[in-house]
């Protein structure tokens, strides 16, 4: 039997979830993440790559708290954004991460959110339409701008942590990492240098040459997942 632990960066889940599945309840979202992290459980696969059936040791889910206070200039008039607890973004997450909580085997691994550098910027195709012409300065609103500049702190180096404490301690012999950039190549080295099986799920994101070269295998489950079966 396969001990396996699946590890979530859930910046990139809920980026990844919202433009495979849409926009859905934070309760629905969470019963979607928790089944998708089962699905590397439950699926059938090759028996000759694998130790034997796989056993779940606990999901761990990588996230910072919504930004609850902060104020940010708005570009497309005289306002502020201000975040607070009651911010609808904020009250949605807070929700989510309740809920998810609350799910057999997962563990909340929470860091910080920094907005020292945030910012609103120009999003790209309202770019493009404004120096087309197609825009006037006066036409731009809410919609042409996203807030950039909102920084994680202490995500990565909890899951660091984990993966270490977890490769030397051989308290797993599989680790399934759902998320898609090279931040987590060191964390991939660690593992397979302590002997784990590491796969890696980007969720149909195309991922970095570096990081795959750096894994045992591609487990992707966007394709054969059906958000419309969970309850």
């Amino acid at each position: 039997m396969t001990r396996t632990a699946v590890r979530i960066d859930g910046n990139f889940f809920l980026k990844r979830a919202r433009r495979l599945w849409g926009d859905t309840s934070p309760e629905k979202r969470a019963s979607e993440c928790h089944a998708y992290a089962l699905r590397h459980i439950s699926a059938k696969r090759k028996m000759a790559l694998e130790y034997g059936n796989r056993s779940l040791y606990r999901i761990f889910f990588y996230n910072c708290p919504p930004l609850e206070n902060g104020t940010f200039k708005q570009p497309w008039d005289e306002h502020n954004t201000v975040f607070s607890r009651k911010h609808p973004s904020n009250v949605w997450m807070s929700d989510f991460h309740a809920a998810l909580g609350e799910k057999r085997k997962v563990a909340m691994r929470m860091g910080e959110l920094r907005s020292a550098n945030a910012h609103y910027n120009l999003k790209q195709e309202s770019l493009k339409k404004l120096l087309k012409g197609e825009l006037t300065t006066t036409d731009l609103g809410q919609e042409d701008f996203t807030l950039v500049g909102l920084k994680q702190s202490g995500v990565d180096m909890r899951i660091g942590l984990d993966v270490a404490s977890l490769a030397h301690g051989r308290t797993v012999d599989q680790i399934v990492l759902i998320a898609g950039d090279t931040d987590f190549i060191p964390v991939a080295k660690t593992a397979r240098r302590a002997g784990l099986d590491f796969l890696i799920d980007p969720m149909g994101h195309h991922l970095p040459s570096e990081l795959v070269l750096q894994s045992d295998g591609i487990e992707d489950m966007s394709d054969e997942f059906d958000p419309a079966k969970v309850r």
